[in-house]
């Protein structure tokens, strides 16, 4: 395996040591060898092994009953059947900022020959223009139950540990998809014990998240590299939003109610909004 180290001592010999040609070419000769130099750091990989954190916003052992706000009024709420199927994840990555230690310009030269637009998703060039991951179909279990105790509490763990080599440098992106998102919860009102059951059903539902950490890989940090999944943050209100889920589902007659992208839709899209709310459902536990 290439090693960084032996990258630093390659680089010093080449350049403190090579037969250069005449006054003329040696500038050439030195770009030439350094372009090499970059040709070979750029090929350098390391393996990953992400998780995914499932868990509600409230620290106990019991992943299946959590409180939630309305408007004026407090609902609780109690998973009694799940099944939720990742379909894929797959990261973007950015080239590293310094090139072993190099001071500019040659790190900055590296980082510019891969770089996509500045502030953007865009892809960069050679290892950094594709996205890294895994596509398939996985399975959760049952992520009532937790299997872990976390910095933050319990949580169900699904690991995704088949991910390819990816290239040194950050994470920029992270593209994911759910095939099924299938969750039965039965709601009681805390103002007059009120309850009401409800379906949710959530097919092919995309993501997109940016860490809102710097994430350096290899990736050393002492917690796992963890994608966190609130259930709670599907029903709640996001930041700035009047809009409650529970309120309008209380509004609605039936005592059984469905949500799906044919029944309820106002619901559902608000759900669906939700999940793609930054930090809502979806959150980077490493930067946490």
């Amino acid at each position: 395996m290439y090693s960084v180290f032996g990258g630093s001592i390659l680089i010093t010999v080449l350049f403190q040591n090579c037969a250069f040609g005449s006054l003329g070419n040696s500038t050439d000769e030195r770009s030439e060898i350094f372009q090499s130099f970059l040709r070979l750091v750029d090929e350098r990989r390391t393996n990953i092994s992400p998780w995914i954190y499932y868990s509600d916003d409230q620290g106990d052992s019991d992943l299946s009953r959590f409180q939630i706000s309305g408007n004026s009024v407090s609902y609780s709420l109690q998973l009694t059947a799940n099944t939720v199927t990742l379909q894929s994840l797959h990261f973007l990555f950015k080239a590293p900022d310094t090139l072993l230690g190099l001071s500019s310009p040659h790190s900055l030269d590296f980082h510019s020959m891969h770089s996509g637009d500045s502030g953007s998703s865009s892809p960069g060039t050679g290892s950094y223009a594709k996205k890294y991951g895994i596509s398939g179909s996985f399975s959760a279990g049952d992520i009532s139950v937790s299997d872990l105790v976390s910095l933050t509490g319990p949580v169900r763990t699904q690991s995704l540990s088949h991910f390819p080599p990816v290239p040194y440098g950050s994470i920029s992106h992270i593209y994911g998809e759910y095939s099924k998102i299938f969750l039965d919860l039965t709601i009681t009102r805390t103002l007059d014990s009120a309850t009401k059951n409800i379906h949710l059903e959530i097919r092919e539902a995309n993501f997109q998240i940016e860490p809102s950490c710097s994430l350096k890989i290899p990736y050393t940090q002492s917690v796992p590299l963890a994608l966190g999944f609130r259930v709670d943050g599907l029903f709640k209100s996001r930041s700035g939003s009047s809009f409650s889920i529970l309120d309008s589902a209380y509004s609605l007659g039936p005592s059984d109610l469905t949500i799906s992208d044919s029944q309820n839709t106002d619901l559902y899209s608000e759900i669906l909004n939700n999940l793609a709310e930054p930090g809502q459902t979806l959150v980077f536990y490493s930067c946490i």
